[in-house]
């Protein structure tokens, strides 16, 4: 018990100081740097610096499937906090995640984020959220920086996997992107979500081949996501096996 509070301690500080350092960086270069990929070691290294103190070892599997140079949709399952951590620290590809509209109104941080290439979206107005993406996409493009969606939406569930939403599929679809699925397993039995304490956990990363999208047409979004669905539920499967319980809690 003082073991596991003593851990925790360890870990909060650990991750606010490197919140404060990375995050106070990359807050004062934003100020003078326009070129987004200069933010991305900043980015990975302070995922990098949070791994240091996750209580659990990591495996990684498929990186063969990853091409050097390609922008990709990176789509995964979302059990907990932590998977950014993870994705952004052990996935070799320059990315920027999805972030909530809220975020960009906030003090500093929300323009800085803007500035590094960090795309906002309106969830109350998923029209406009989807033009919004298609303004940045290009741009994103050019810099070679792939975009992380949760398709799930939520790491709040009882389920293996939720139901995913359409937006990463559109986005794919429209602009001939491919998929990069990444399983994720032992998140959840580290840190739960809804739980402030991290428990011992190891995780296991699985970087599935990509999926192509230029044959798709719009109409097709939700074959596409049936299919990426499918693809991550097998894999989760065979990750977990029976070992489930932990989506029940």
């Amino acid at each position: 018990m003082i073991l596991n509070f003593l851990r925790n301690i360890f870990i909060y500080f650990h991750v606010y100081l490197g919140n404060i350092l990375f995050g106070g960086f990359l807050i004062l270069c934003s100020f003078f740097v326009r070129r987004i990929s200069f933010f991305n070691r900043i980015i990975s290294s302070w995922a990098k610096w949070a791994l240091l103190a996750m209580p659990g070892k990591m495996q990684i599997r498929g990186l063969e499937n990853i091409k050097a140079g390609q922008s990709y949709i990176i789509i995964a399952n979302h059990e907990s906090t932590v998977d950014i951590f993870y994705l952004l620290g052990k996935i070799p590809v320059p990315m920027r995640m999805v972030a909530k509209k809220e975020l960009e109104k906030s003090f500093i941080i929300g323009p800085a984020m803007k500035r590094s290439g960090f795309i906002f979206v309106d969830n109350m107005s998923k029209g406009r959220s989807i033009g919004h993406l298609n303004q940045q996409f290009e741009f994103l493009k050019k810099e070679g920086i792939s975009l992380m969606f949760f398709p799930e939406g939520s790491r709040y569930k009882n389920t293996l996997l939720s139901p995913f939403r359409s937006g990463a599929f559109v986005m794919a679809i429209q602009h001939g992107w491919p998929i990069l699925p990444v399983a994720i397993k032992g998140a959840r039995a580290m840190m739960a979500p809804g739980k402030k304490a991290f428990h011992p956990s190891d995780i296991e990363l699985r970087v599935l081949p990509p999926i192509e999208t230029r044959n798709y047409a719009y109409e097709q979004r939700q074959e596409l996501s049936d299919a990426c669905f499918r693809l991550l539920e097998k894999e989760m499967k065979d990750m977990y096996g029976d070992n489930t319980d932990v989506f029940m809690n």
